[in-house]
């Protein structure tokens, strides 16, 4: 007998969460948030990080990150979801790519946290790995063996 799992990036609502509520800054006119789909601020970190930004952490749930000479400010808000805040004078067509990127690459590290997770508790369950196969859309299909 076996199993098979289809890995594949998680945060699907990116499209649901691309189109998203920009809204006015409540604080500021001069600016607008865009609200994302990552609630783990250390993946979110990671993210900033691998995407090539350089980040500031201002407090627990609210970063600063520069991007060339752009200041974009990250903040979580009462769901525990970050909000990216822009300046106006960046494109909102500009921002809404740059969350796109970001999203992927905090998508891709939740799929490698879980791949670890799946992989330790498999073989704690009785599981053994049969085969693996990482696919063009960056998904992988894990086979098992259930042993027990």
């Amino acid at each position: 007998m076996s199993i098979e799992l289809v890995l594949i990036p998680v945060g699907i609502a990116v499209a649901h969460s691309v189109g998203s509520l920009i809204e006015s800054h409540k604080n500021d006119r001069n600016t607008y948030k865009i609200q994302t789909v990552m609630k783990q601020q250390h993946l979110l970190q990671k993210a900033l990080q691998q995407y090539g930004c350089e980040i500031n952490e201002m407090n627990h749930q609210n970063y600063q990150t520069i991007v060339g000479d752009i200041n974009i400010y990250f903040q979580q808000n009462d769901s525990g979801v970050f909000e990216a805040v822009f300046d106006k004078s960046v494109a909102k067509e500009d921002a809404v790519e740059f969350l796109d990127h970001l999203h992927s690459e905090y998508k891709y590290l939740i799929q490698q946290e879980t791949y670890k997770r799946l992989l330790k508790q498999a073989s704690e369950k009785g599981l053994e790995l049969e085969s693996e196969e990482i696919q063009q859309d960056r998904s992988i299909v894990l086979t098992f063996n259930v042993t027990n």
